[in-house]
């Protein structure tokens, strides 16, 4: 490899380290903006040093049965040292048991994003994509993000994790 190579590489790779700070910082306002309302509705946020060092907040909760089905929240963080912008996502799981990705028999087992939920379950339109991303630039932008995405979780996301009756078949 020659000498530039080398260099582009190293400038590239660069780019791959997650900012302790913003990840500190995106679950401090995480707690603070949405948190309490995830805590109301008997959501607890999984202690996971590792997967928060990486970006992923998870909250979980089990649901109303007999069999022990559990849904999972996952905020997952992309914020990068090298950029101003950041990026986060929400997907909602539910599955048997306390592992939200275990492969299992049940037949309601489920991952998939809010945005994904909001445009094919609901049929609404009020996000740009169905793989959407919540954009933000610095610590300004983020508590107004997480509040956005926090009335579409609870309006959209929670009642299809939580097979609430209302929700539409999809």
């Amino acid at each position: 490899m020659s000498a530039h190579g080398k260099r582009y590489y190293g400038e590239r790779y660069r780019w791959m380290f997650y900012d302790p700070r913003k990840t500190a910082y995106f679950k401090e306002m995480l707690v603070t903006v949405v948190g309490q309302a995830l805590d109301a509705a008997g959501y607890t946020l999984e202690d996971s040093p590792l997967q928060q060092a990486r970006g992923l907040l998870r909250y979980s909760k089990r649901l109303e049965g007999v069999v022990p089905i559990y849904g999972f929240i996952e905020w997952q963080l992309l914020a990068f040292e090298q950029s101003t912008l950041a990026r986060f996502q929400i997907t909602l799981l539910r599955n048997q048991g306390h592992d939200a990705r275990a492969v299992t028999s049940y037949p309601e087992r489920a991952e998939r994003t809010l945005s994904w939920i909001i445009w094919h379950i609901f049929e609404a339109r009020i996000l740009p994509a169905d793989d959407h991303w919540w954009v933000f630039r610095g610590e300004n932008d983020l508590p107004q993000a997480l509040a956005d995405a926090g009335r579409l979780l609870f309006g959209y996301g929670v009642p299809w994790l939580e097979m609430r009756d209302d929700v539409p078949d999809g």
